[in-house]
């Protein structure tokens, strides 16, 4: 029998409803530790205690990434379940990056437009060798291999976000209130700059770090002064907390040309107010989405829970 120790038991309890949907025949879940062939947490440490308790049919530990369990050590296999719920929201900041980088609206209405360059204009038949490059004049191709992106707040969702944008080829860096040790920052290809340092040398800046009100907090942190540090090239991707961006002084930095352009999926006011000014500068430069950059919760807990089912499975047939 496959059996499921659920040793934090705080955890959601529509999460765990999920996996208990999802369990195979003959499989359990509970709060029982013996005999157990996995041990499920967040935020409860894995003990060595508990790891004698639960017995010699181990075979793999989980931790949902949302928390903060420690795990004793142990040659039992340990596995990270990201909440896919805040993955979908570094795949929307890099999706933003991309877009902007590519000017990807301006090359598809130039194609749907078919504005092509005279001398490019005349169909041909097209192998291997034959055909015609770049018909509509493209100057800036936006490639991503080398350029620099600056992750404000490497969280859960800047860690996904680094990740994803480690696959360019980007320098990376970051800047938060506490700085990782060396060793996490060479596993995670990062670098560590002050936030000033970092809007002056980057060429994307992406926010994802926590909303906090009162005084000490960061309500309006990047203004004037801020958009001034960055490149007249960078772009500003926000979709962390639509309070942490002064949108006056950002809609000022877009028509002044101060910065190149920005992708917005969080506002100070949801939904954006019919009058904003940013509406005016929506083009391929300024993209709004409608906070749309998290999975549905619902999806989240089904695909945590069916990744928890095959990681057992794998543990098993190993």
């Amino acid at each position: 029998m496959t059996h499921i120790f659920l040793a934090d038991q705080a955890i959601r309890g529509e999460q765990i409803e999920a996996i208990r949907n999802q369990l195979c025949d003959g499989w359990s879940l509970s709060n029982q530790p013996f005999g157990g062939t996995a041990i499920l947490t967040e935020n409860v440490d894995v003990t060595k205690a508990m790891l004698d308790t639960v017995g010699d049919d181990l075979r793999l530990i989980v931790r949902l990434d949302t928390g903060t369990a420690a795990v004793a050590q142990t040659a039992v296999p340990i596995v990270d379940l990201p909440n896919t719920a805040l993955v979908g929201v570094a795949e929307l900041a890099v999706l933003l990056i991309l877009t902007l980088s590519r000017h990807l609206f301006s090359v598809t209405r130039r194609t749907q437009d078919q504005q092509w360059l005279a001398d490019r204009s005349q169909p041909i038949l097209t192998d291997q060798q034959r055909y015609t490059y770049n018909w509509i004049g493209l100057e800036d191709f936006g490639v991503l291999y080398g350029k620099t992106v600056g992750i404000v707040g490497l969280g859960l969702i800047g860690c996904a976000t680094a990740e994803r944008l480690r696959a360019f080829g980007m320098t990376l860096l970051y800047t938060q209130r506490n700085r990782l040790d060396g060793a996490t920052e060479n596993s995670l290809g990062v670098q560590w700059r002050s936030l000033d340092d970092l809007l002056q040398q980057s060429d994307f800046v992406s926010l994802h770090h926590r909303f906090q009100e009162g005084e000490g907090g960061n309500d309006g942190q990047f203004g004037v002064r801020e958009f001034a540090l960055m490149k007249p090239t960078a772009y500003l991707i926000n979709t962390a907390r639509g309070r942490l961006v002064d949108e006056d002084a950002l809609v000022e930095a877009l028509r002044n040309g101060q910065i190149a352009g920005a992708g917005l999926d969080v506002f100070r006011y949801e939904p954006l107010p019919t009058e904003h000014a940013l509406f005016e500068l929506t083009d391929d430069n300024v993209i709004l989405t409608p906070h749309v950059g998290g999975a549905p919760i619902a999806e989240a807990w089904e695909t945590i829970a069916r990744e928890l089912i095959l990681h057992i499975q794998d543990s098993i047939n190993e």
